[in-house]
Protein backbone atom coordinates (compact mmCIF):
# COMPACT_ATOMS: atom_id res chain seq x y z
CA UNK A 1 0.00 0.00 0.00
CA UNK A 2 1.39 3.40 -1.01
CA UNK A 3 2.84 5.80 1.57
CA UNK A 4 3.52 8.58 -0.92
CA UNK A 5 2.78 12.16 0.16
CA UNK A 6 2.32 15.20 -2.08
CA UNK A 7 2.92 18.78 -0.86
CA UNK A 8 1.54 21.60 -3.02
CA UNK A 9 2.73 25.15 -2.33
CA UNK A 10 3.97 28.08 -4.44
CA UNK A 11 6.90 28.68 -2.04
CA UNK A 12 9.91 26.71 -3.30
CA UNK A 13 11.92 27.31 -0.12
CA UNK A 14 9.15 25.83 2.04
CA UNK A 15 8.89 22.74 -0.17
CA UNK A 16 12.66 22.24 -0.07
CA UNK A 17 12.61 22.57 3.71
CA UNK A 18 9.80 20.01 4.05
CA UNK A 19 11.62 17.54 1.85
CA UNK A 20 14.85 17.88 3.85
CA UNK A 21 13.04 17.44 7.16
CA UNK A 22 10.61 14.66 6.21
CA UNK A 23 12.16 12.72 3.33
CA UNK A 24 13.84 10.23 5.65
CA UNK A 25 10.43 9.20 7.05
CA UNK A 26 8.16 9.45 3.99
CA UNK A 27 8.24 9.32 0.22
CA UNK A 28 7.71 13.01 -0.59
CA UNK A 29 6.71 14.64 -3.88
CA UNK A 30 6.17 18.38 -4.36
CA UNK A 31 4.35 20.70 -6.78
CA UNK A 32 4.49 24.50 -7.12
CA UNK A 33 0.87 25.03 -8.20
CA UNK A 34 -2.54 23.41 -8.18
CA UNK A 35 -2.28 22.59 -11.90
CA UNK A 36 1.12 20.95 -11.37
CA UNK A 37 -0.26 19.07 -8.38
CA UNK A 38 -3.16 17.66 -10.43
CA UNK A 39 -0.72 16.59 -13.13
CA UNK A 40 1.47 14.87 -10.53
CA UNK A 41 -1.57 12.98 -9.23
CA UNK A 42 -2.51 11.81 -12.72
CA UNK A 43 1.04 10.74 -13.66
CA UNK A 44 2.64 9.66 -10.36
CA UNK A 45 -0.34 8.87 -8.09
CA UNK A 46 -1.93 7.49 -6.10
CA UNK A 47 -0.83 9.51 -3.06
CA UNK A 48 -1.85 8.47 0.43
CA UNK A 49 -1.85 12.07 1.71
CA UNK A 50 -2.07 15.37 -0.21
CA UNK A 51 -1.19 18.60 1.64
CA UNK A 52 -1.79 21.99 0.04
CA UNK A 53 -1.41 25.68 0.81
CA UNK A 54 -4.49 27.88 0.50
CA UNK A 55 -3.24 31.10 -1.10
CA UNK A 56 -1.74 30.18 -4.49
CA UNK A 57 -1.99 32.00 -7.85
CA UNK A 58 -4.57 30.90 -10.48
CA UNK A 59 -5.96 28.01 -8.42
CA UNK A 60 -6.26 28.34 -4.64
CA UNK A 61 -6.01 25.40 -2.26
CA UNK A 62 -9.77 24.88 -1.88
CA UNK A 63 -10.36 24.73 -5.64
CA UNK A 64 -7.41 22.37 -5.91
CA UNK A 65 -8.78 20.05 -3.21
CA UNK A 66 -12.22 20.02 -4.84
CA UNK A 67 -10.61 18.62 -7.99
CA UNK A 68 -8.47 16.21 -5.95
CA UNK A 69 -11.67 14.88 -4.40
CA UNK A 70 -12.90 14.00 -7.90
CA UNK A 71 -9.76 12.44 -9.40
CA UNK A 72 -8.26 10.88 -6.23
CA UNK A 73 -11.14 10.38 -3.78
CA UNK A 74 -9.24 7.90 -1.59
CA UNK A 75 -6.33 10.26 -0.87
CA UNK A 76 -6.41 11.96 2.54
CA UNK A 77 -6.56 15.75 2.06
CA UNK A 78 -4.95 18.34 4.36
CA UNK A 79 -4.31 22.07 4.29
CA UNK A 80 -1.14 23.78 5.55
CA UNK A 81 -1.58 27.54 5.30
CA UNK A 82 -0.69 30.88 6.79
CA UNK A 83 -4.20 32.10 6.06
CA UNK A 84 -5.89 31.37 9.38
CA UNK A 85 -9.23 33.20 9.07
CA UNK A 86 -12.36 31.24 9.96
CA UNK A 87 -14.07 31.42 6.51
CA UNK A 88 -11.02 29.76 4.92
CA UNK A 89 -11.12 26.93 7.44
CA UNK A 90 -14.88 26.47 6.97
CA UNK A 91 -14.55 26.37 3.16
CA UNK A 92 -11.65 23.92 3.40
CA UNK A 93 -13.72 21.59 5.57
CA UNK A 94 -16.98 21.90 3.64
CA UNK A 95 -15.70 22.10 0.06
CA UNK A 96 -12.34 20.36 0.22
CA UNK A 97 -13.47 17.87 2.89
CA UNK A 98 -10.07 17.98 4.56
CA UNK A 99 -8.76 15.66 7.26
CA UNK A 100 -6.50 18.22 9.01
CA UNK A 101 -6.16 22.03 8.94
CA UNK A 102 -2.60 23.11 9.88
CA UNK A 103 -1.35 26.68 10.20
CA UNK A 104 2.05 28.12 9.32
CA UNK A 105 4.50 28.17 10.90
CA UNK A 106 4.13 24.49 11.86
CA UNK A 107 7.00 22.53 13.41
CA UNK A 108 8.19 19.25 11.93
CA UNK A 109 6.85 17.10 14.78
CA UNK A 110 3.31 18.45 14.35
CA UNK A 111 3.44 17.89 10.59
CA UNK A 112 4.81 14.36 11.09
CA UNK A 113 2.06 13.53 13.61
CA UNK A 114 -0.58 14.75 11.15
CA UNK A 115 0.98 12.80 8.28
CA UNK A 116 1.07 9.62 10.40
CA UNK A 117 -2.62 10.11 11.24
CA UNK A 118 -3.33 10.69 7.55
CA UNK A 119 -1.51 7.50 6.57
CA UNK A 120 -3.50 5.50 9.13
CA UNK A 121 -6.73 6.98 7.76
CA UNK A 122 -5.68 6.10 4.20
CA UNK A 123 -4.92 2.52 5.26
CA UNK A 124 -8.36 2.24 6.86
CA UNK A 125 -10.09 3.60 3.76
CA UNK A 126 -8.20 1.27 1.44
CA UNK A 127 -8.69 -1.78 3.67
CA UNK A 128 -12.44 -1.12 3.78
CA UNK A 129 -12.49 -0.58 0.01
CA UNK A 130 -10.59 -3.82 -0.62
CA UNK A 131 -12.91 -5.77 1.69
CA UNK A 132 -16.01 -4.30 0.07
CA UNK A 133 -14.72 -4.97 -3.45
CA UNK A 134 -13.84 -8.56 -2.58
CA UNK A 135 -17.27 -9.12 -1.02
CA UNK A 136 -18.94 -7.48 -4.01
CA UNK A 137 -16.95 -9.58 -6.47
CA UNK A 138 -17.88 -12.81 -4.69
CA UNK A 139 -21.55 -11.78 -4.50
CA UNK A 140 -21.64 -11.08 -8.23
CA UNK A 141 -19.83 -14.35 -8.94
CA UNK A 142 -22.42 -16.26 -6.90
CA UNK A 143 -25.33 -14.57 -8.69
CA UNK A 144 -23.90 -15.33 -12.14
CA UNK A 145 -23.35 -18.94 -11.07
CA UNK A 146 -27.02 -19.19 -10.13
CA UNK A 147 -27.95 -17.81 -13.54
CA UNK A 148 -25.62 -20.27 -15.29
CA UNK A 149 -27.27 -23.20 -13.50
CA UNK A 150 -30.87 -22.01 -13.97
CA UNK A 151 -30.49 -20.80 -17.56
CA UNK A 152 -27.26 -21.30 -19.53
CA UNK A 153 -28.80 -19.39 -22.48
CA UNK A 154 -29.24 -16.22 -20.40
CA UNK A 155 -25.78 -16.71 -18.91
CA UNK A 156 -24.35 -16.93 -22.41
CA UNK A 157 -26.08 -13.70 -23.43
CA UNK A 158 -24.66 -11.93 -20.36
CA UNK A 159 -21.14 -13.08 -21.29
CA UNK A 160 -21.53 -11.79 -24.85
CA UNK A 161 -22.91 -8.51 -23.50
CA UNK A 162 -19.90 -8.11 -21.21
CA UNK A 163 -17.63 -8.21 -24.25
CA UNK A 164 -19.75 -5.66 -26.11
CA UNK A 165 -19.92 -3.31 -23.11
CA UNK A 166 -16.17 -3.59 -22.44
CA UNK A 167 -15.51 -2.64 -26.07
CA UNK A 168 -17.87 0.35 -25.91
CA UNK A 169 -16.26 1.56 -22.67
CA UNK A 170 -12.77 1.35 -24.20
CA UNK A 171 -13.81 3.22 -27.33
CA UNK A 172 -15.69 5.94 -25.42
CA UNK A 173 -13.05 6.12 -22.66
CA UNK A 174 -15.54 5.88 -19.78
CA UNK A 175 -13.91 6.29 -16.36
CA UNK A 176 -16.32 4.13 -14.32
CA UNK A 177 -16.44 1.31 -16.84
CA UNK A 178 -16.59 -1.32 -14.06
CA UNK A 179 -20.18 -0.30 -13.31
CA UNK A 180 -21.28 -0.73 -16.92
CA UNK A 181 -19.48 -4.07 -17.25
CA UNK A 182 -20.94 -5.37 -13.98
CA UNK A 183 -24.39 -4.26 -15.12
CA UNK A 184 -23.89 -6.37 -18.26
CA UNK A 185 -22.80 -9.38 -16.17
CA UNK A 186 -25.97 -9.19 -14.07
CA UNK A 187 -28.39 -7.84 -16.68
CA UNK A 188 -30.05 -11.20 -17.43
CA UNK A 189 -30.43 -12.28 -13.80
CA UNK A 190 -34.21 -11.72 -13.99
CA UNK A 191 -34.48 -14.80 -16.21
CA UNK A 192 -34.61 -16.88 -13.02
CA UNK A 193 -38.34 -15.98 -12.70
CA UNK A 194 -39.24 -17.79 -15.95
CA UNK A 195 -41.04 -21.14 -15.57
CA UNK A 196 -39.38 -24.18 -17.14
CA UNK A 197 -41.99 -24.40 -19.92
CA UNK A 198 -41.21 -20.85 -20.93
CA UNK A 199 -37.46 -21.48 -20.86
CA UNK A 200 -37.93 -24.46 -23.16
CA UNK A 201 -39.89 -22.29 -25.61
CA UNK A 202 -37.16 -19.64 -25.62
CA UNK A 203 -34.48 -22.30 -26.04
CA UNK A 204 -36.25 -23.87 -29.02
CA UNK A 205 -37.21 -20.56 -30.63
CA UNK A 206 -40.97 -21.04 -30.23
CA UNK A 207 -43.16 -17.90 -29.97
CA UNK A 208 -44.27 -16.88 -26.49
CA UNK A 209 -47.90 -16.39 -25.51
CA UNK A 210 -49.23 -12.97 -24.51
CA UNK A 211 -48.97 -13.89 -20.82
CA UNK A 212 -45.41 -15.15 -21.27
CA UNK A 213 -44.45 -11.94 -23.09
CA UNK A 214 -45.65 -9.95 -20.06
CA UNK A 215 -43.51 -12.14 -17.78
CA UNK A 216 -40.53 -11.73 -20.11
CA UNK A 217 -40.89 -7.93 -20.13
CA UNK A 218 -40.56 -7.87 -16.33
CA UNK A 219 -37.17 -9.56 -16.08
CA UNK A 220 -35.14 -6.27 -16.02
CA UNK A 221 -37.29 -4.93 -13.15
CA UNK A 222 -36.93 -8.24 -11.28
CA UNK A 223 -33.14 -8.18 -11.61
CA UNK A 224 -33.05 -4.58 -10.42
CA UNK A 225 -35.08 -5.41 -7.31
CA UNK A 226 -32.84 -8.38 -6.50
CA UNK A 227 -29.72 -6.19 -6.61
CA UNK A 228 -30.81 -2.85 -5.17
CA UNK A 229 -30.00 -3.72 -1.52
CA UNK A 230 -26.42 -4.88 -2.23
CA UNK A 231 -23.87 -2.17 -1.25
CA UNK A 232 -22.36 -0.34 -4.25
CA UNK A 233 -24.87 -1.94 -6.64
CA UNK A 234 -27.58 0.69 -6.17
CA UNK A 235 -26.79 2.50 -9.44
CA UNK A 236 -26.14 -0.76 -11.27
CA UNK A 237 -29.54 -2.11 -10.20
CA UNK A 238 -31.17 1.01 -11.68
CA UNK A 239 -29.23 0.58 -14.93
CA UNK A 240 -30.45 -3.00 -15.21
CA UNK A 241 -34.06 -2.15 -14.35
CA UNK A 242 -34.12 0.44 -17.16
CA UNK A 243 -32.31 -1.62 -19.80
CA UNK A 244 -35.26 -1.66 -22.23
CA UNK A 245 -35.47 2.12 -22.60
CA UNK A 246 -34.85 3.90 -25.91
CA UNK A 247 -32.87 7.14 -26.13
CA UNK A 248 -36.10 9.21 -26.30
CA UNK A 249 -37.09 7.82 -22.88
CA UNK A 250 -33.89 8.97 -21.18
CA UNK A 251 -32.56 12.23 -19.79
CA UNK A 252 -28.90 12.07 -20.79
CA UNK A 253 -27.95 15.36 -19.12
CA UNK A 254 -24.33 15.59 -17.81
CA UNK A 255 -25.48 18.34 -15.42
CA UNK A 256 -26.97 15.55 -13.28
CA UNK A 257 -24.02 13.10 -13.17
CA UNK A 258 -25.64 10.31 -11.12
CA UNK A 259 -28.78 10.12 -13.27
CA UNK A 260 -26.69 10.58 -16.43
CA UNK A 261 -24.56 7.55 -15.53
CA UNK A 262 -27.62 5.41 -14.77
CA UNK A 263 -29.37 6.42 -17.99
CA UNK A 264 -26.21 5.89 -20.04
CA UNK A 265 -25.76 2.44 -18.48
CA UNK A 266 -29.38 1.49 -19.19
CA UNK A 267 -29.08 2.57 -22.80
CA UNK A 268 -25.78 0.76 -23.34
CA UNK A 269 -27.46 -2.41 -22.06
CA UNK A 270 -30.39 -1.91 -24.46
CA UNK A 271 -28.01 -1.49 -27.39
CA UNK A 272 -26.07 -4.62 -26.43
CA UNK A 273 -29.24 -6.69 -25.88
CA UNK A 274 -30.60 -5.62 -29.28
CA UNK A 275 -27.23 -6.17 -30.98
CA UNK A 276 -27.11 -9.69 -29.53
CA UNK A 277 -30.71 -10.36 -30.59
CA UNK A 278 -29.95 -9.25 -34.17
CA UNK A 279 -26.86 -11.47 -34.17
CA UNK A 280 -28.90 -14.47 -32.96
CA UNK A 281 -31.30 -13.80 -35.88
CA UNK A 282 -28.40 -14.27 -38.28
CA UNK A 283 -27.54 -10.65 -39.15
CA UNK A 284 -23.89 -9.84 -39.79
CA UNK A 285 -22.03 -7.12 -37.88
CA UNK A 286 -22.31 -4.51 -40.66
CA UNK A 287 -26.00 -5.26 -41.18
CA UNK A 288 -26.68 -4.78 -37.48
CA UNK A 289 -24.93 -1.40 -37.47
CA UNK A 290 -26.88 -0.21 -40.54
CA UNK A 291 -30.14 -1.27 -38.87
CA UNK A 292 -29.29 0.56 -35.63
CA UNK A 293 -28.00 3.67 -37.41
CA UNK A 294 -31.33 3.94 -39.24
CA UNK A 295 -33.12 4.44 -35.87
CA UNK A 296 -31.62 7.60 -34.28
CA UNK A 297 -34.70 8.04 -32.07
CA UNK A 298 -34.07 4.60 -30.56
CA UNK A 299 -30.28 4.31 -30.34
CA UNK A 300 -27.55 6.74 -29.25
CA UNK A 301 -25.50 7.09 -32.44
CA UNK A 302 -22.21 7.77 -30.64
CA UNK A 303 -22.48 4.39 -28.93
CA UNK A 304 -23.35 2.71 -32.24
CA UNK A 305 -20.26 4.32 -33.77
CA UNK A 306 -18.17 2.86 -30.95
CA UNK A 307 -19.25 -0.60 -32.12
CA UNK A 308 -17.88 0.00 -35.64
CA UNK A 309 -14.40 -1.15 -34.60
CA UNK A 310 -15.70 -4.27 -32.85
CA UNK A 311 -15.10 -6.61 -35.76
CA UNK A 312 -11.48 -5.61 -36.32
CA UNK A 313 -10.82 -5.78 -32.58
CA UNK A 314 -11.78 -9.47 -32.49
CA UNK A 315 -9.52 -12.23 -33.65
CA UNK A 316 -10.82 -14.97 -35.92
CA UNK A 317 -12.44 -17.79 -33.97
CA UNK A 318 -10.02 -20.51 -32.99
CA UNK A 319 -11.44 -23.94 -32.20
CA UNK A 320 -9.60 -25.71 -29.41
CA UNK A 321 -9.70 -29.37 -28.51
CA UNK A 322 -9.87 -30.04 -24.78
CA UNK A 323 -9.24 -33.23 -22.85
CA UNK A 324 -10.34 -33.26 -19.23
CA UNK A 325 -7.45 -35.48 -18.21
CA UNK A 326 -5.30 -32.37 -18.68
CA UNK A 327 -7.89 -29.72 -17.82
CA UNK A 328 -5.48 -26.79 -17.45
CA UNK A 329 -6.80 -25.28 -20.72
CA UNK A 330 -10.43 -25.36 -19.59
CA UNK A 331 -11.69 -21.88 -18.65
CA UNK A 332 -14.88 -20.32 -17.32
CA UNK A 333 -16.66 -18.57 -20.18
CA UNK A 334 -15.65 -20.99 -22.93
CA UNK A 335 -18.36 -22.02 -25.40
CA UNK A 336 -18.95 -25.68 -26.22
CA UNK A 337 -19.02 -26.06 -30.00
CA UNK A 338 -20.09 -29.68 -29.72
CA UNK A 339 -21.83 -31.63 -26.94
CA UNK A 340 -19.94 -33.53 -24.30
CA UNK A 341 -20.91 -37.19 -24.43
CA UNK A 342 -20.15 -40.23 -22.35
CA UNK A 343 -18.44 -43.27 -23.89
CA UNK A 344 -21.86 -44.67 -24.90
CA UNK A 345 -22.82 -41.53 -26.84
CA UNK A 346 -25.24 -40.06 -24.30
CA UNK A 347 -25.22 -36.24 -24.17
CA UNK A 348 -24.12 -34.94 -20.77
CA UNK A 349 -23.67 -31.24 -21.63
CA UNK A 350 -25.38 -29.75 -24.67
CA UNK A 351 -23.54 -27.89 -27.44
CA UNK A 352 -23.60 -24.06 -27.32
CA UNK A 353 -23.40 -24.22 -23.51
CA UNK A 354 -21.24 -21.56 -21.87
CA UNK A 355 -18.99 -23.08 -19.26
CA UNK A 356 -19.64 -21.63 -15.82
CA UNK A 357 -17.57 -22.41 -12.74
CA UNK A 358 -20.06 -25.03 -11.51
CA UNK A 359 -20.24 -26.69 -14.94
CA UNK A 360 -16.44 -26.71 -15.19
CA UNK A 361 -16.10 -28.39 -11.77
CA UNK A 362 -18.65 -31.05 -12.76
CA UNK A 363 -16.85 -31.65 -16.06
CA UNK A 364 -13.53 -32.11 -14.29
CA UNK A 365 -15.14 -34.63 -11.92
CA UNK A 366 -16.54 -36.59 -14.87
CA UNK A 367 -13.19 -36.47 -16.63
CA UNK A 368 -11.51 -38.00 -13.59
CA UNK A 369 -13.44 -41.24 -14.19
CA UNK A 370 -11.37 -43.47 -16.53
CA UNK A 371 -12.88 -43.88 -20.02
CA UNK A 372 -16.17 -42.28 -18.97
CA UNK A 373 -16.17 -39.37 -21.45
CA UNK A 374 -15.73 -39.26 -25.20
CA UNK A 375 -12.75 -36.94 -25.60
CA UNK A 376 -11.48 -34.57 -26.86
CA UNK A 377 -14.30 -32.04 -27.39
CA UNK A 378 -14.15 -28.67 -29.13
CA UNK A 379 -14.59 -25.23 -27.54
CA UNK A 380 -14.22 -21.58 -28.40
CA UNK A 381 -12.22 -19.40 -26.05
CA UNK A 382 -14.11 -16.55 -24.40
CA UNK A 383 -12.44 -13.81 -26.46
CA UNK A 384 -13.24 -15.59 -29.76
CA UNK A 385 -17.03 -15.91 -29.71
Amino acid sequence: MTKKILFVDDEMLLLDSLKRELNFRYEIDTALSGAEGLEKIRISGPYAVIVTDFRMPVMDGIKFLEQVKEIAPNSVRMMLTGNTDLPTAIDAINQGQIFRFLTKPCNGDMIAQSLDAGLRQYQLVMAEKELLEKTLKESVSLLTEVLAIVNPKAYGRSLRMQQLVAHICREMKFQDSWQYEMAAALSQLGWIIFPQSMLEKIDSGQPLSATEMVIFSKHPFTAGKLLEKIPRLEQISRMIAGQGRSIDDLCLNPAYPDQYQVDMGSHILKICVDYDQFMMQGLLHDQILVTMQSKPSVYHQEIINALKTLQSAQSLPELRSIELVTHEDLEVGMLLVEPIRDSKGNILVKEHTFISRSIMIEMIKLGAQPNYLAEPFKVLRKRDW
